[in-house]
């Protein structure tokens, strides 16, 4: 590993304890949602564990082995399907956990220069436009 790369590798791993520090203890409040907000505590789990299709983890092993070179970007997916539905926060909190761990996988064993120069082309199908994608862009 480069000098660089543990500053990547801190603050995916930061980011993964302020998402789980700010779900602990909402498990009474999972499909609340307040009038300024749209989405529900699960929408958003299984938006960020689905989002692109298969994860980001997925995404970014895909990216760092050239197995991916493109993707389609769907937004405001919230990936609640009927089974999820009857998930506990601690299902979610798994499933988000399990993702953090393929990207932390990832950003542990790339070099300096594949985090700065991979990319990948994202097809936003909503605005019907594309663009190329680092993995420094997550």
């Amino acid at each position: 590993m480069t000098e660089k790369a543990p500053t990547h590798l801190e603050n995916t791993i930061a980011i993964r304890n302020r998402m789980l520090n700010v779900l602990s203890g909402m498990d009474d409040s999972l499909d609340q949602t307040t009038q300024n907000e749209s989405w529900s505590t699960r929408e958003i789990i299984y938006h960020l564990s689905d989002t692109p299709a298969g994860g980001l983890g997925a995404l970014f092993q895909g990216m760092i082995s050239n197995r991916v070179l493109e993707f389609d970007l769907t937004p405001d997916l919230t990936n609640v399907t009927s089974d999820r539905q009857k998930t506990t926060l601690q299902d979610g909190v798994a499933d988000l956990i399990s993702i953090l761990d393929q990207i932390e996988s990832v950003v542990s064993e790339a070099t300096l220069e594949s985090l700065e120069e991979t990319t990948v082309m994202c097809h936003h199908l909503s605005r019907e436009t594309d663009e190329v994608r680092s993995l420094e862009t997550y």
